[in-house]
């Protein structure tokens, strides 16, 4: 028996297994029969009643995984993520299992970048507060409070060119993460200090991840007071204010073809120079009456006959990939700056581990991060 064991045995926390679980996605009654153990145990090492055996935790972190080192306390409370809190899209269509692994995630992805900040200034989260509006609020006012982000971010009515990149530029921690099933694409969180976005990385469409990147964006600034997970009317909120931060009304409304017809060719057009898929350009046009409910209808019916509802014509870019904890990383090596260690002292896994699993790669570093 190793004395790593022992010492996380005598050390253990039973917040760390259920993080280390939860990542693993498994549910008790699961990773108790890998272990040889009942589902009775694992709760009751889980709620702090009963502590494993170093053997058991020894076999627990192998099927998890883990160090079994990660298993004891440093006297620090790890970040937790009450999945109520957090903007799922759907209860019904997600499982427990995939909310607490994604969930889990970004309570990683949040302890890292905490370790992070203690040595390198990241942009500060500059995102307005005094933007909420109430379920109840009309479409209208989620236009006017897009609106009122372009000009405060100095976007004008230009397109954005990187829907990520802007997220990040604004101290908004975004990351691509291959665990998100069913109807949800993206998950985000008000976290303390620097709320979290988590994108799906396994559907490969840049549009839709734009559009999901600028939806999780509209929930931090409209309902980060009152979050609600699942809620219909702020879904339905976020998803006007996505599409008024790809176009704008006023925008769209000048380079809309004429014509009571369908200008594909000039639609193709319009979805290289806005970033948004044809399906969204004419549910936009839809929603602002510059086509009729029955166009729409018509124009949604002739891209399914096409199979343009699964493959559109036009560009088909790569997904937009988050940079900046993978520029922070790479400028605390350049600044002989131990990651390692630091995750180390804060029981955090191996920074290799750590970073396969929240897919961080290290890029060349920019002048936005200082080292502090």
């Amino acid at each position: 028996m190793s004395g790593d064991a022992r010492s996380a045995a005598a050390l253990f926390d039973p917040d760390r297994l259920r993080l280390a679980r939860q990542l693993a996605g498994f549910k008790r009654s699961e990773l108790a029969e890998l272990v040889g153990l009942s589902a009775a145990a694992v709760s009751q090492f889980e709620g702090g009643s009963a502590k494993p055996r170093a053997s058991t935790l020894a076999e627990i972190a192998l099927r998890l995984g883990m160090p079994v080192s990660f298993f004891a306390s440093t006297g620090r409370k790890l970040l937790t993520l009450p999945t109520e809190q957090t903007f799922f899209r759907s209860l019904r269509r997600t499982s427990q299992v995939d909310r607490e692994k994604a969930t889990a995630y970004a309570a990683l992805l949040a302890e890292l970048v905490r370790v992070i900040e203690s040595k390198v200034r990241l942009p500060a989260y500059d995102v307005p507060s005094d933007l909420t509006v109430s379920a109840q609020q009309q479409p209208e006012e989620v236009e006017a409070v897009a609106d009122h982000l372009r000009e405060l971010w100095d976007l004008g009515r230009e397109p954005i060119t990187n829907a990520v990149r802007l997220l990040e530029r604004h101290g908004i921690i975004v990351a691509r993460l291959p665990l998100l099933s069913g109807d949800v694409d993206a998950f985000s969180s008000s976290l303390p200090n620097r709320p979290v976005v988590i994108l799906g990385a396994d559907k490969g469409v840049r549009e839709r991840s734009r559009r999901d990147a600028l939806h999780e964006l509209g929930h931090l600034v409209m309902h980060h007071v009152d979050p609600e997970a699942a809620s219909a009317p702020l879904e339905r909120q976020a998803e006007r204010f996505a599409s008024a931060m790809l176009v704008p009304a006023a925008a769209l409304r000048e380079e809309w073809p004429a014509g009571r017809r369908i200008d594909w060719p000039k639609l193709v057009t319009l979805k290289s120079r806005w970033g948004m898929s044809l399906g969204a350009l004419i549910y936009r046009a839809r929603e602002l009456e510059l086509i009729t409910p029955t166009n729409y209808e018509s124009a949604v019916k002739y891209m399914s006959k096409r199979g343009w509802r699964v493959r559109e014509p036009g560009p088909a870019g790569s997904p937009e990939e988050p940079k900046l904890l993978g520029d922070a990383i790479r400028l605390m090596g350049e600044n002989a700056v131990d990651l390692q260690q630091l995750l180390e002292s804060d029981g955090l896994p191996p920074a290799d581990l750590l970073m396969t699993m929240l897919r961080i790669e290290q890029t060349p570093a920019r002048k936005p991060l200082v080292a502090v």
